[in-house]
């Protein structure tokens, strides 16, 4: 229960066919676009309204800028339009509030590209991971607050567009400290969020998703995103930095104390690829992406890290690790 309402899970729909994209009636929005770049990644949305174009700007800055009038060359662009579809997934019932959907499904598009098509509430959405041009339809109800649909949109146009270009979006803490970043993974509840606000060492990138992106030398680099989760302790980070280490997050029982423990190599590759949001649930369509994970995953060691909620040393147990 949460107050007086029911929380239930939503089965979400299938994501609209491809013809429904091509074929569907539309009507446009607005004239405005806008887009935000991270790092090398860059999306754009065009035909927003006013309204929504300055929500956009103020939601994802630092890294959005307004493109009505000037050329941009973003790796995507969404085309926005307003359809006649209800909505995408059902609603829950009156005062049963339900686990946010998000339905993703993808297919073929040449070697080693995905057409993926997408869909939550209130909008759907198809593009390429080749980049380009894609399509993004809003439902006519306003069940999904706009803002809430893009920014699920947004999330898993990224996560697909950086597996295409040998990053990951990767569901963990990030923290930068001595010109690197750590990240910090495990499924809800394993401490991600304590463990960055625990931190008294170095800044933190996010306490729920992790771009990684290739650098020049073709590393993996953490990548500052609005993707931070509850952390609010500091600024926005902008900016790349490689990864210097990953840690699956334990938390210490009875007597335990903090401590960085071995991982064989394997089990950290398969417990870091299951926090792979959006796309871990289809690589039964793209076994090929096994390939490009692992590639990421082996740059850098992957360790368990058992630490105590109570205890802010756990930067100590690192650098006692030799890591």
């Amino acid at each position: 229960m949460s107050g007086d309402r029911t929380v239930a899970r939503v089965i979400p729909a299938r994501p609209p066919d491809a013809a429904f994209f091509v074929n569907a009636p539309t009507a446009p929005i607005g004239r405005r676009a806008a887009r935000a770049d991270f790092d090398a990644l860059s999306i754009a949305f065009e035909g927003m309204d006013d309204d929504w174009h300055a929500a956009f700007l103020a939601r994802y800055t630092p890294w959005s800028c307004d493109t009505t009038r000037g050329r941009a060359s973003p790796a995507l662009t969404l085309e926005c339009a307003l359809g006649e579809i209800e909505h995408y997934v059902e609603p829950p019932p009156a005062g049963v509030s339900a686990i946010n959907p998000l339905a993703v499904e993808v297919d073929d598009d040449g070697p080693g590209h995905s057409r993926v098509r997408v869909c939550t509430y209130g909008l759907a959405a198809t593009f390429s991971t080749r980049g380009g041009r894609g399509r993004a339809i809003f439902a006519r109800t306003g069940y999904d607050p706009r803002e809430r649909a893009v920014e699920n949109i947004l999330r898993v146009v990224t996560a697909w567009l950086a597996a295409a270009r040998g990053g990951l979006l990767m569901h963990s803490a990030s923290i930068v400290k001595d010109g690197a970043a750590w990240l910090f993974f495990g499924q809800s509840g394993s401490g991600k969020s304590t463990l960055s606000a625990l931190s008294t060492k170095g800044q933190v990138l996010s306490d729920d998703l992790t771009l990684m992106l290739p650098g020049p030398d073709g590393q993996p680099r953490a990548v500052g995103t609005p993707f931070r989760g509850t952390y609010t302790g500091g600024p926005p980070l902008q900016g790349a930095w490689p990864v210097r280490a990953a840690f699956r997050l334990r938390k210490a029982r009875g007597s335990e104390e903090t401590e960085v423990l071995p991982l064989r190599r394997s089990l950290g590759n398969a417990m870091a690829i299951a926090n792979l949001p959006f796309l871990v649930d289809q690589l039964h369509a793209r076994p090929d992406l096994f390939s490009g994970m692992e590639k990421v995953f082996s740059a850098f060691p992957i360790r368990a890290l058992r630490f105590r909620k109570d205890d802010p040393g756990f930067w100590d147990a690192i650098e006692a690790s030799g890591l």
